[in-house]
């Protein structure tokens, strides 16, 4: 198996006021590894913020590959399983999609079963964020760095342009970079390790 490269490391310095308006990136999905079988709580616990109580209080709608789950002790298989968490959701589709609802019976069940043991090795996990979820948790994951697809990044920053005005400095492993020369660098990467922070100017 062809040994992966180490990840091009980049960094945002943005204005302070617009660092929460960037957590909606974290809807496009950040990537992370874990072990398969590894069970969705366990996985989620490895990030700032994920305690037991606010997974149980404040995240309310959990999707596994699409399909609704309520239980944290199911397994992540698959190569890249993907895994969206959502704070409640308005109206009827909030109430079927809901952990442990009353409606629950409502879902169409499109995920696959678990095929049996399988042997150990490393996975990689997309973890999608939204609404409230991506806003009280994003800034802390963006200071610590993530990984995430460059065309996501670009495909963002390409709709909003007010929040490109707002990036003061660029630095792609260790070299200062301007904003116009930024997507040109991204198309060179499929992947990269990126850091956003406040800028001191």
């Amino acid at each position: 198996m062809k040994e992966q490269q180490p990840l091009s490391r980049l960094i945002l310095k943005v204005s302070g006021e617009s660092l929460p308006l960037f957590t909606t990136l974290l809807q496009s999905g950040i990537e992370a590894p874990t072990e398969n079988d590894t069970s969705l709580g366990r996985f989620l616990g490895g990030f700032p913020g994920f305690s037991a109580d606010y997974l149980a209080e404040t995240v309310q709608t959990i999707f596994l590959n699409g399909t609704a789950v309520d239980d944290l002790t199911i397994p992540l298989t698959g190569e890249r399983p993907v895994l969206a968490l959502s704070a409640a959701m308005p109206g009827l589709a909030g109430a079927i999609f809901r952990k442990n609802s009353f409606h629950a019976a409502l879902r169409t069940e499109t995920g696959s079963k678990d095929s049996g043991p399988q042997k150990s090795h490393i996975i990689t996990v997309t973890l999608k964020l939204f609404n409230s979820i991506a806003r009280e948790r994003g800034e802390e994951l963006l200071r610590r760095g993530v990984c995430l697809q460059t065309k996501a990044l670009s495909d963002f920053l390409e709709r909003r342009d007010n929040l490109r005005q707002e990036i003061r400095v660029i630095h792609l492993d260790g070299t200062a970079i301007d904003l116009p020369g930024l997507a040109g660098c991204l198309a060179e990467h499929d992947r990269v390790h990126l850091t956003i922070e406040e800028s001191n100017d």
